[in-house]
């Protein structure tokens, strides 16, 4: 069959592609397979892969940033552009002998103007303009303390994580700042591998109590089978959250990686859980 020219594509794809308030984009994934030139069976397979076995293309997305968690849902939320763009590379060139000339066309089109920018053009998206008040100003480091306190500061996330979360505020305010920041961020890691553990850790050691195959989507159909969490409908960032059941044996951690702007909150398991899992399995 005759490769589609790029426009073609483009207008075909274009009611797939929506731009947030933000600026930031998001594309099904059939209209990202369809710009990659790829089947879109290919790509769900990529991101289902993440937990267990992850493909070279999953790789290369959890290393940017994405998490086992987010990848699977992409399938039915959409892809986020930065990650269209890591799509579009990988079949452009990493893809070996899977590499096709569509992605090529596609990765050389926005190489220059970015993915973001071009989808925020052809859904003619603009940066909102903001009209300055006399009261408007740069919050004092004194405000954004006080704010995050008076929000995290009555959840039950570590203090140490909440102090991860000022840091990346007050840096987004002063950049100037940043660099004392990132000599700070290690003194503010916690060391939870030995206290709570990912679906994945739990699944592990369920393998050695059963025998059986125990990977992190099902430890995480378990958990929500008995009760212990339930699904995130507003964010990937947990993906779960802790019912009140499950509460008593979880708890939510933030990552406030050295060099990353991002931060992207996690629920992990203490260990008692288990007895929770085992029983009538």
């Amino acid at each position: 069959m005759a490769q589609l020219p790029l426009n073609n594509i483009i207008e075909q794809i274009q009611s797939e592609i929506e731009v947030d308030f933000q600026g930031k984009g998001k594309a099904s994934i059939r209209a990202t397979a369809r710009l990659a030139g790829v089947d879109d069976k290919s790509l769900r397979l990529a991101f289902e892969s993440a937990e267990l076995t992850p493909s070279t293309l999953a790789q290369k997305l959890l290393a940017q940033g994405f998490d086992a968690a987010e990848l699977q849902l992409m399938s039915k939320t959409g892809i986020p552009d930065l990650a269209i763009s890591t799509v579009l590379e990988y079949y452009a060139l990493d893809a070996g002998r899977y590499c096709k000339e569509q992605a090529k066309l596609a990765y050389k089109a926005f190489a220059a103007i970015g993915i973001r920018s071009w989808m925020q053009q052809i859904k003619g998206w603009h940066q909102p303009v903001s009209c300055p008040t006399q009261n408007e100003q740069t919050p004092t480091l004194e405000q954004i303390s006080q704010l995050l306190d008076l929000t995290l500061g009555k959840t039950d996330l570590d203090p140490k994580l909440i102090a991860g979360v000022k840091i990346n505020a007050i840096t987004h305010y002063y950049p100037a700042l940043k660099s004392a920041a990132e000599i700070a961020k290690p003194a503010l890691a916690i060391l939870v591998e030995d206290e709570l553990l990912s679906p994945k850790q739990l699944g592990r050691i369920l393998v050695e109590k059963t025998g059986e195959v125990w990977s992190s989507q099902r430890v995480n159909k378990l958990l929500l089978a008995r009760g212990l969490q339930t699904r995130n409908s507003e964010s990937n960032s947990p993906a779960y959250l802790p019912t009140d059941k499950g509460k008593t044996f979880s708890k939510l951690v933030l990552n406030t990686a050295q060099g990353r702007d991002k931060t992207v909150q996690h629920l992990r398991w203490f260990k008692e859980v288990l007895g929770e899992l085992e029983c009538n399995n």
